[in-house]
Order: C-alpha cells, then structure tokens, then sequence
C-alpha cells in the first residue's frame, strides 16, 4: 500500500493496508486513553510512515488531527515558525512524533506560551497489542477529523476546519474530475509523491487518495527531490506510477535541474496524470517541460491543472483528464483593464491556462473583491466558492471565518461562499486564475501580476537569482510606488563605488548600479512601469512558505520596516 524511499532512490520501509490499520487501531486505543474525543494532537514526524499511521490513528480515537512541520530547533526556520504558530493557534491536548524526534519537539514546547502542556506521545513506541483495546469512536459527516493550517503566504497559517464529510466529497470529486469512463479501478498504478504530508495537496494526494480509491503510493522526502530533481520522475519511471502531483515550482525545477543524459533511462509513459497546483499555472512551464520530457515517453495530455486551496480541502477545479491543457489566448490589453476577451490577430496576446472544470457539485461565483457585486462575464473578479466541500470555519478565529467563510452572493440566496482571495474568471467551462487579490499591482488604473514583472527582473541580468525576485507596491504621500526586490546569485557581489578587478576564481564583482539600472530598463521595456526602489539582497533573504510559496506580503511588511540588508 505504501513504501518510503528514504534517499529518493531506495525503499527503506514499507506499510499495507492491514499493517495500517492495525497500527492505527493501537495508536487510536491509546490516545483515547490519553485525551477525549475532539481533542486535538499535534502531528510532527520526519519524512516517513509514522506519519501516516499517527493520522489514522487520530481519526480511531476521534481525535483532531494536525499536521505540523517536522522541527528540531528554536530559530528564525520557517518550519518552527509555522510549527509554533499552529500550537499557539490550536492549544493541543497531545502532541505526536516518533521517538527518536520526540524528546526534541516536546522540549520546543518550552518556548511556546500554552495554558497547558500537551501531552507527549511516541507513537511507534506504542505496542500491537494495545490494538485489542479499540473501540470505534462516534463520528459522523460534521465531525471535525483534521485541521488543515494554511500555506501563510498572505498572512499566518490559519486552522481550516475539514470535517469528515468534508474530506469525502473533496476525494470523490476529485476522482470524478480525474478519471475516465474506461479506467480499470483494479488494476490501477501507484501515485509517486514527494510533497510534505502536512500541506494539503501532500496529505491528500500521497495519503488519503491512495486509500479511498485503493492504489499504491511511493512516497519521498522533500529534500530528496529538491537536491536531486531527477528522484521524483525516476521513481515515476522505475515505479510505472499513473499520478504525480507538484505545485509550478517543482516542474520549472525539473527543467533547470534535470540533465538530458538523466532522461536516456526514463520511461515516463505509464504517467497519465501530471497534477500541477498553482496560482497561475504558466503556460511556458508546460510547453517546455512536454517538449523536454517528450522522448522520455511523457505525454503532454497528462498534464492536469487544477485549483484548489486548504479552505477547501484541496481541489476546487480540475481536469477533465485527457485531452491537452486548455491554454488560451486573451487580449492582454484587455486583461489590464479588468476585461476578459478572447485575442484576435492584432491584439497583443496572455496565453492563460485554464485550471479546470467545476464538479456540479460546486458553485462558483466571480465577483467584484471591493463590492462583492457578480461581475459580468466578461470581466475578472474575485473567486468565490460554494459546496460540500468547503471548511467549516478557522479554528479559533471568529472574525477571520465570518469574513472568509461566510460571503453572500446576488442571486444565490440562501449560500454561503467562501472568499479564495483569488481573482480570475469562468471562460468556455474552464476557471481561470489571474493573481491573488493582494498582490495585485495597478499602476495608472491598469492590472499588472507581480510574477510577470518578476520573471522580468529575475531575467534582466545574470547576477539575479532565478525564481527569486518579488514586486509589489507601497504607498508614500499618496502616490503608489513600485519596488522590486532581486536576490543575487552566491556567484556574483555586487558593490557600491568603484569595482575593483576580480581575481581569477574568486566571485564575480559588479557594481549595484549595473543590475539595478538592468532591472529598471526591463521592468520599463517589457511592462511600461517605472520601478522606483530596487532593492538587491542576499540570496535567501525573500522568504518562502514550506511549499515553496513566495510571501509577498511579508516581503512588502518587511521592506516597510527596512528589515532586508542589502547584499
């Protein structure tokens, strides 16, 4: 049912489906001696299976689950930032690790303000035995079975309230989304999946699919696919797996990263569903990652964008499975103003990639984010989402549900919405998303996506690092300014005053002005914008969330405060 590749390559511990729930039931037989039912247990496991029988085990207890980073030490990491913030938010009753990692999570405690101490559990500690003590819980649809802490790129991790009906609607649509009439449920491939198991799209595609529709899953560290990218499609290959998913970032990493040499032993055919998660999803990403990967055996029709967010479950929009992605050609002038109309010969053109179907169970409304008004179909607007798979609330968080969770719609009386913070629109029975609602930049009343001006920046000289540039607007006496922020690559320093000679071997000298007049000029060429602060720090100095997100409203409250030092 599961096996674990501990350096990306070599099975290093498995898990069937019997072995699970009898690890599961002695887990959930002690832990309902440990806590009642509805408490909630913090989970925090280094890659592996505990994990996974930890999670099953809360849901025999009836306990609520949350999964958490894996963390060793107090520090500025961003996993003991999101580690801390969940335990502040949720108060947990238990806490969960394996024993080897237990002793050091439970001491992180020490510099956490609870009003009570959590309760230490080793769960492979706990024996088979203990099994024989289980009692089924009484749960039902509205029972809460885990808490889902969002990704914090706007702003701190927030506790989504999945109930168990919840989590069974969101995996019944999104195998409705993502098979065939002609699928032979049988004899289906393994799922491959290096995604970390407390982020939503890891827990659901690596541990909960797998069980409800019954297939194998191979599962990875993080890390073995980001120092060695060619891990993933490799177990793809030596696997035969049908499904993978990754968010934008870990296709593009593929592209950098993977050498043609690596590809020569692939055989990427048996992969028919490639799940690509992302705000937008860009259209080059998978031009070259099919072309790339094509002798390989890897065919464009498996891609399958899709959309989704924490708030509810994981997916919202995807498929149908199959045929090519939808990419479409939109009149970019048009877009700018707010305005959706298809490109003709002479209109300058955004290619856009459509996220998906929306499962008739599901409402979608597009609105106006300042009015909450419907737009027009023909103009863009804030996501909003209705159905059975939609959160029940944030935990602990009154004011923040009520304004996310509870947003009525003309004309859909009666309904409640959940608010994505997304912008997009609906075009020919596909949804399509524009930027988030934050991060939009507009300039003389015209739309700007700060990952456009980004990948500008980030191509303007060769000093700047890759996928590591952030634009966003500040307001100073009334008047809106650009700034962008560009990391520079370890290669290159960069100077102020005279650059003296650079010896041979030694890091590249340029001056500050070189990159940063680079930066304006194609800031300005390619998006008719004046960057009026460019700002060049040390490489690592942007933050990211642990799903490789850009935070670009922290980047912008850390600007505020001069809290970057310049590289």
């Amino acid at each position: 049912m599961f096996a674990f590749l501990e350096n990306g390559v070599e099975e290093s511990d498995s898990l069937t489906l019997a072995q699970l729930d009898a690890r599961a039931r002695a887990i959930g037989a002690r832990l309902s001696r440990q806590a009642p039912q509805g408490a909630r247990a913090v989970l925090s496991y280094p890659p592996g299976l505990d994990f996974v029988s930890a999670f099953f085990g809360c849901l025999y207890a009836g306990l609520i689950a949350v999964p958490a980073p894996p963390v060793l030490r107090v520090g500025v990491d961003d996993r003991y930032t999101r580690f801390r913030a969940i335990v502040n938010s949720c108060q947990p009753d238990v806490l969960l690790s394996n024993g080897s990692r237990l002793n050091r999570v439970d001491a992180l405690l020490k510099d956490i303000s609870t009003p009570r101490r959590p309760t230490s559990v080793a769960t492979d500690e706990i024996s088979e035995t203990d099994a024989y003590g289980w009692n089924a819980p009484g749960i039902g649809p509205d029972t809460i079975a885990y808490l889902q802490y969002t990704s914090g790129t706007t702003g701190p991790p927030r506790g989504v309230e999945l109930t168990h009906g919840n989590v069974l609607h969101n995996l019944s649509l999104i195998l409705a989304n993502g098979t065939r009439a002609t699928d032979d449920f049988d004899r289906l491939p393994p799922v491959v999946s290096w995604l970390p198991v407390f982020h939503d799209m890891g827990l659901i595609t690596g541990v909960l699919q797998p069980i409800y529709v019954g297939y194998d899953a191979v599962l990875m560290p993080p890390s073995a696919f980001t120092q060695h990218p060619v891990n993933w499609l490799r177990a793809i290959s030596d696997r035969g797996a049908g499904i993978s998913s990754a968010p934008g970032f870990g296709y593009e990493l593929c592209l950098r990263r993977v050498s043609e040499e690596q590809l020569h032993s692939l055989d990427l055919s048996a992969w028919r569903i490639a799940v690509v998660g992302d705000e937008p999803v860009r259209a080059e990403m998978i031009d070259q990652f099919s072309a790339m990967l094509a002798p390989s055996g890897f065919r464009r029709e498996a891609f399958f964008p899709s959309y989704g967010i924490a708030e509810s479950t994981v997916m919202l929009s995807g498929g149908p499975v199959e045929p090519e992605p939808v990419i479409r050609r939109f009149d970019a002038v048009a877009l700018a103003k707010g305005k959706v109309q298809r490109a003709g010969r002479e209109d300058e053109v955004r290619r856009l990639v459509g996220l998906g179907q929306v499962h008739p169970s599901m409402t979608i409304a597009v609105v106006d984010p300042a009015t909450g008004d419907p737009c027009a179909p023909d103009e863009t607007g804030e996501i909003l989402a209705s159905g059975p798979s939609i959160g029940a609330a944030y935990w602990n968080a009154p004011k923040q549900t009520a304004r996310t969770f509870n947003a009525t719609v003309r004309g859909h009386e009666g309904r409640l919405f959940l608010r994505t913070g997304s912008l997009g629109f609906l075009d020919g029975g596909q949804l399509f998303v524009t930027c988030r609602v934050e991060d939009l930049i507009v300039v003389e009343g015209m739309q700007h996506y700060p990952y456009d001006i980004e990948a500008t920046a980030a191509a303007s000289h060769p000093a700047i690092r890759e996928g590591c540039c952030c634009a966003f607007t500040v307001e100073d006496g009334g008047r809106t300014r650009l700034v962008v922020l560009a990391e520079i690559n370890s290669r290159y320093r960069v100077m102020t005053g005279p650059v003296p000679d650079t010896p041979s071997g030694a890091r590249t000298t340029l001056a500050a002005d070189e990159v940063e007049e680079a930066v304006r000029q194609a800031v300005f060429a390619g998006h008719g914008l004046q960057a009026d602060d460019i700002l060049l720090v040390k490489a690592g100095a942007l933050p990211f969330t642990t799903s490789g997100k850009l935070q670009r409203a922290q980047c912008r409250s850390r600007y505020r405060a001069r809290a970057f030092t310049k590289a």
